[in-house]
């Protein structure tokens, strides 16, 4: 098996089922946004635009942000595919005030994009610049894996995802590690692909198992990235965004609108009004 390093994060569209995911999740942000009645979103770490994308389907003004160049070109794609008008922009925590240029009604921050921040300080710097960017009564919605979980549990992996796509035969696998301090979660990501030649050609019983002579792989290679994940735990997400300006927070377990499931719920969503 061959391996490569790399960071093409292009493959997070090949990884999610976004069908199913939006539809499941489409219904909880039309909601909330009825009752915030939100006519413009800031989407941060925005990725390839699927949310965004969604919520200017029902006719919000919407920016889909990110700082990668990769996601972004995916973005402009799924938007040219989808004929959506939704802004694409570049950029990172700390920029989303300046580039909205004034107070939207919505900031959401979802797919696991607030735990780059990486420290206590871009946290904090993160949660700032939502809150300059919201008008007051404005709400902002946070989706990221469930940290206290994760720690508590020392969890070393998540479920392998297989999808077969025109590129090949592809296995995404995620080995977590930890901080000595616990401050945060380290990622491997893994993605085992096995070339689409292999699928496509026409085996035979007798000719199946010498493929392996002509090609001691078998048409598969490794690729591999990591990144670092600051730990936001409920009570610290809580008290950090009550002192950058907001209240009524509550923390779900899912798109349902159930209360977390502190020991068992995989993921969490935040939602936080800022203050008036």
């Amino acid at each position: 098996m061959s391996w490569t390093r790399h960071n093409d994060e292009r493959e997070y569209d090949e990884l999610v089922n976004w069908d199913a995911r939006l539809s499941r999740e489409g219904p909880f942000f039309e909601r909330l946004f009825a009752d915030y009645d939100v006519h413009s979103v800031a989407d941060v770490g925005a990725g390839s635009a699927r949310h965004s994308i969604m919520y200017r389907s029902w006719g919000r003004e919407v920016w889909a942000i990110d700082p990668s160049d990769d996601m972004l070109e995916l973005a402009r794609e799924n938007a040219a595919r989808l004929e959506s008008d939704v802004r694409i922009v570049q950029g990172g925590f700390g920029d989303v005030a300046r580039i909205v240029g004034e107070r939207v009604d919505a900031v959401t921050c979802t797919g696991n994009a607030l735990p780059h921040v990486r420290s206590l300080d871009g946290l904090r710097e993160a949660l700032a610049d939502f809150a300059a960017a919201l008008r007051p009564g404005g709400v902002l919605v946070l989706h990221y894996l469930n940290h206290h979980r994760l720690i508590a549990q020392q969890v070393r992996t998540m479920s392998p995802v297989f999808r077969q796509t025109p590129s090949g035969d592809k296995f995404f696998l995620r080995l977590l590690d930890y901080t000595a301090s616990g401050d945060g979660v380290l990622f491997d990501f893994v993605t085992l692909v096995r070339d689409a030649s292999v699928r496509e050609a026409e085996h035979t019983i007798e000719s199946w198992p010498g493929t392996l002579e002509a090609d001691p792989t078998g048409g598969w290679s490794m690729r591999s990235r990591r990144s670092l994940h600051f730990a936001m735990i409920p009570s610290l997400i809580t008290s950090e965004l009550t002192a950058a300006g907001f209240e009524k927070v509550q923390i779900l377990g899912d798109h349902s609108g159930r209360e977390l499931a502190l020991d068992t719920d995989e993921s969490m969503i935040v939602i936080a009004e800022r203050r008036r």
